[in-house]
This record gives C-alpha cells, sequence and structure tokens, in this order.
C-alpha cells in the first residue's frame, strides 16, 4: 500500500474506515446480496453506479436522498441499478463496494 499514490493510499484508508464502521448486517448485506450483484453487472453500468455515487459521496443525508429521488438523476437505470446505488449510497461507500481484505 506505501507504493501507491497519496490519493490512492487515502482512498483505501477511507475504504477500510468505512467498512469498519459498517454494522455487522450492513457487512452481511454488502457480502451477500451487494456484492454478488455488483460483480454480475457489466462494466458499463457499474461506471455509471461509480459516477453517480461520487456526487453522492460528501453530501447530507437529506440532500442525498433528495438526488436519489430525482427522476433526471437516475435516468436510465435500471431498478437493480437504483437500488444498488441507494443501497451503496446510504452505507457511504464512495467507490467499488470491495470490502477492505475481500
Amino acid at each position: 500500500m506505501n507504493k501507491l499514490p497519496p490519493a490512492q493510499r487515502q482512498e483505501m484508508q477511507d475504504r477500510y474506515q468505512t467498512w469498519k464502521n459498517l454494522t455487522p448486517a450492513q457487512k452481511d448485506h454488502i457480502r451477500n446480496d451487494v456484492l454478488p450483484k455488483w460483480r454480475q453487472m457489466p462494466q458499463e453500468r457499474r461506471q455509471a453506479i461509480r459516477q453517480r455515487l461520487r456526487v453522492l459521496q460528501n453530501m447530507p443525508e437529506s440532500a442525498r436522498n433528495q438526488r436519489l429521488n430525482d427522476p433526471k438523476f437516475t435516468e436510465g437505470m435500471s431498478d437493480q441499478d437504483k437500488a444498488t446505488l441507494r443501497d451503496l449510497s446510504h452505507l457511504h461507500v464512495g467507490g467499488a463496494p470491495d470490502p477492505p481484505g475481500e
């Protein structure tokens, strides 16, 4: 990890901290529900979700919910993609949902 550029190192540390702060139920939901679906998605669908997660990343909960409920924000997404986006945004995951150490 020390060989990574500082920005990537910080991103990994942030992801680890987010994962560490999740409840056991949230971790189970990510492992058993979100990750299997994520891994089966085509790359372009994952990229569309990642782009929207970056927009939502530092928003307060109320603003994030408002944006998630905006049809223009989720335009072109399937119901499954919207559900994945909602799950990940409420877990405050900013990038791909890969739990540390897995």
